[in-house]
């Protein structure tokens, strides 16, 4: 159930940033030279490419189909966002980070909130590796395709030579046929 809640909140999230950002190419286009990090001939490609993935990450991971993978790119997305709001805080830059909007620099008077982004997106991060870990849950076409996850068996079967670790029903006979 908790994997199924993290994949629908984090689908969520994706879609609604990812639309947010959507409408606005040119905002996308500030906010990635904001950062200072690209070469400016990848700015473009990059600005416009991000809401479509993250808009397609959250249909995946709402709909749950490819759930581990989809949460492995979510992952190193948020990696990738904690290291540039990091590295633009260490270079003493103003700039909205346009997580949920077009982003940009900002005057010298508005506040950064880098160290709250960096917070937020560090447990969005934490949450995309624990799905990928665990990603098999409840209404998901990974689910519907591939039937229900089987029990994995503890480390003592394990050692009784069962194939990846997940038990079938000649794992089960043979530990049962060991046992007095």
């Amino acid at each position: 159930m908790a994997s199924t809640v993290l994949r629908v909140g984090l689908g969520i999230l994706w879609l609604a940033a990812g639309a947010l950002k959507i409408n606005d190419p040119d905002g996308m286009v500030r906010s990635v030279r904001a950062f200072r990090i690209l070469p400016e001939a990848l700015v473009d490609p990059v600005a416009y490419a991000v809401p479509f993935v993250e808009i397609a990450l959250g249909v995946l991971l709402i709909v749950g189909l490819t759930v581990r993978l989809a949460a492995a790119i979510s992952a190193v997305l948020f990696a990738v966002y904690i290291a540039a709001i990091a590295s633009a805080a260490a270079r003493g830059l103003r700039i909205d980070c346009g997580c949920f909007s077009a982003g940009g620099d900002l005057t010298s008077e508005a506040p950064t909130h880098y160290t709250q982004e960096i917070v937020r997106d560090s447990a969005l991060l934490l949450a995309s590796l624990l799905l990928a870990r665990w990603p098999a849950g409840y209404l998901s076409v990974d689910r519907l395709l591939n039937g229900p996850a089987r029990q994995p068996l503890d480390d003592e079967d394990d050692l009784l030579g069962s194939t990846h670790g997940i038990a079938d029903e000649e794992d089960i006979a043979d530990v049962g046929a060991a046992r007095p």
